[in-house]
């Protein structure tokens, strides 16, 4: 199943590519929020076939803010409700071929507010702490985590620590 979404994703990017050429490049990027959540020194991300492991995020639906797209995304592929804390960072990214969208995305940091872990179709959700994440995040969710960890820093420096509920499994 998740190799006809990966399949799915592609073929949707070269139609918005395709259409976006005829109408000149005048189309806007795509809007995406992700979220980050950390318990007891542990991260919750999906992992996804061919040991690829991301935040839980995807692409904002019309008349969605960025919070509620993070939030929503978080639902989805972990089966957690998730409440974000706070804006971490926002990224662009511009298309490097026809596979890929420009994309303007935002990373929030989250609390777990209820739910349970269960899988999707684009995966499967884990607890994983810094040491076994990191060698499997791709470059640019590298530059995600160290973002984040900034932001922590900043937040425990600055007394605005959020307190969570505890680790589910």
């Amino acid at each position: 199943m998740s190799v006809m979404y990966d399949y799915l994703k592609r073929v949707a990017a070269i139609c918005f590519n395709l259409l976006n050429k005829l109408m000149g490049g005048n189309l806007p990027p795509f809007g995406s929020a992700c979220v980050i959540v950390e318990e007891k020194n542990r991260y919750l991300v999906v992992k996804l076939p061919g040991n690829r492991v991301v935040f839980p995020g995807g692409f904002m639906k019309w008349k969605e803010t960025p919070p509620q797209a993070a939030e929503r995304e978080g639902r989805e592929e972990t089966g957690l409700e998730i409440q974000t804390t706070g804006l971490v960072n926002f990224y662009t990214k511009t298309a490097t071929s026809w596979t890929t969208i420009s994309n303007i995305s935002f990373v929030f940091a989250g609390r777990i507010v209820n739910g349970t872990l269960r899988n999707n179709v684009e995966g499967q959700p884990c607890w994983m702490d810094e040491h076994e994440l990191r060698p499997l995040l791709d470059p640019h969710a590298q530059v995600l985590l160290t973002d984040y960890i900034r932001y922590r820093t900043a937040r425990k420096e600055a007394g605005g620590e959020s307190s969570t509920l505890p680790l589910v499994s």
